[in-house]
């Protein structure tokens, strides 16, 4: 019959947009409704967007692993989010602007391709007893947690801790390495940092913190900086290698203790840490970029340097070291340029700026600092808060 040419490309047809419907594909979660609709579900083949306009207490139940992400931008309403079987979320666990949300509960759930939270600001605890072990990049912003109790990571890229003012303490024992940058900045001016098997990373930057441990570190292919803390001693025992180094207006600091190690692969300045006496590097042997040291201290070691790339400036107010031992070394040793001077009443860095905090300079502490080779030493700590990270927790704070 004629007609059946056209009925069949037609039920086929039919037939392919059925196949294609998967319910356990991609889901926008607009109500309670929608979620349980996928707890039929062993995986989730796709991504879950909350909508916005999300209100009240949303529970996940039923499946173990979703392959896309698990975002929500802008959920204000949303007070509570569960999910008692997920495993692992394969790409971003994003969460922004979900200023009464109180309850994050993901008992099992191990395994995250990244996280992104911001703008959570009556969020105080994490319920992850089974602890995230693995993730990608992890930037928790604006929050209002005391600790970050459930992140375990063992490895990390970038792991960004930034204007959670209510955090506390932070101890993340399994972290071993991190392939980019850590930054600490704007938490609670009394966070403890404990990360006792930390070996190699990168880029390590801190801000508005009263303790840092740091036993097992050995090597850092970037920065290592200190801005504004309010610890009285750094130590690194085991550290050998690293790039750019900074300790700057640290008010508190009076010893830095690093007796292995010996090669700088960048800049290494010290500058108004007006409580820091002396400043003892005894196997320091290689600087390839400048160093730059101006303040308070009284005595300097040194003896194992032998080739600095960069220029070398060392000023202090209260020297008992001599200079005779740098102005030897001016000739083969230090390639850029020189000055020592152990009794000034205005030491000052190498681009002209105050080294002490209690004389007058041209600088502050959010400023970049030239090195003499003509690279800068960027303050990592600075990094800014988005405008909608800040307008959600302002927001949230009339609530």
């Amino acid at each position: 019959m004629p007609f059946v040419k056209y009925i069949l490309p037609a039920l086929a047809a039919s037939q392919l947009a059925f196949a294609t419907s998967d319910p356990c594909g991609n889901a926008k979660v607009q109500n309670q409704g929608d979620a349980d609709a996928l707890a039929q579900c062993g995986t989730i083949k796709g991504d879950i967007t909350i909508a916005k306009s999300y209100t009240g207490t949303l529970s996940f139940s039923g499946f173990e692993n979703v392959t896309g992400s698990i975002t929500c931008d802008g959920g204000e309403n949303i007070t509570d989010i569960t999910a008692d079987k997920i495993i692992k979320i394969g790409k971003e666990f994003n969460l922004n602007g979900l200023t009464r949300l109180t309850t994050l509960a993901f008992g099992n759930l191990n395994n995250v391709g990244s996280i992104s939270w911001n703008a959570l600001p009556k969020l105080q605890s994490l319920n992850f007893n089974a602890g995230v072990t693995q993730a990608g990049d992890v930037m928790i912003q604006n929050t209002g947690l005391t600790s970050l109790d459930g992140i375990s990571l063992k490895q990390v890229g970038m792991f960004q801790i930034q204007n959670n003012r209510d955090l506390m303490k932070i101890n993340i024992n399994n972290l071993m390495n991190a392939s980019d940058l850590i930054n600490f900045s704007g938490n609670y001016d009394q966070l403890m940092i404990d990360l006792p098997n930390l070996g190699t990373g990168t880029n390590m930057t801190f801000r508005n913190i009263s303790s840092i441990s740091l036993p097992s570190l050995e090597k850092l292919t970037g920065q290592l900086g200190f801005w504004g803390t309010e610890f009285k001693t750094f130590s690194a025992p085991n550290l050998t290698t690293v790039g750019d180094v900074v300790f700057m207006d640290n008010s508190k600091l009076t010893n830095i203790t690093m007796p292995v190690l010996t090669t700088v692969n960048g800049g290494f300045n010290i500058a108004r840490n007006d409580k820091l006496s002396s400043i003892n590097l005894p196997k320091l042997n290689r600087v390839t970029g400048a160093i730059d040291f101006s303040g308070k201290f009284n005595t300097v070691d040194l003896n194992a340097l032998n080739d600095v790339e960069g220029g070398f400036n060392l000023q202090s107010t209260d020297g008992n070291f001599s200079c005779n031992h740098f102005d030897n070394l001016r000739k083969n040793v230090i390639k850029g340029k020189y000055k020592c001077d152990a009794k000034t009443n205005k030491p000052t860095t190498s681009n002209g700026n105050s080294g002490t905090s209690s004389s007058s300079g041209s600088s502050s502490s959010g400023s970049s600092t030239a090195t003499s080779s003509g690279a800068a030493v960027a303050n990592g700590a600075s990094v800014a808060v988005t405008g909608v990270a800040a307008f959600f927790y302002a927001v949230a704070q009339l609530l």
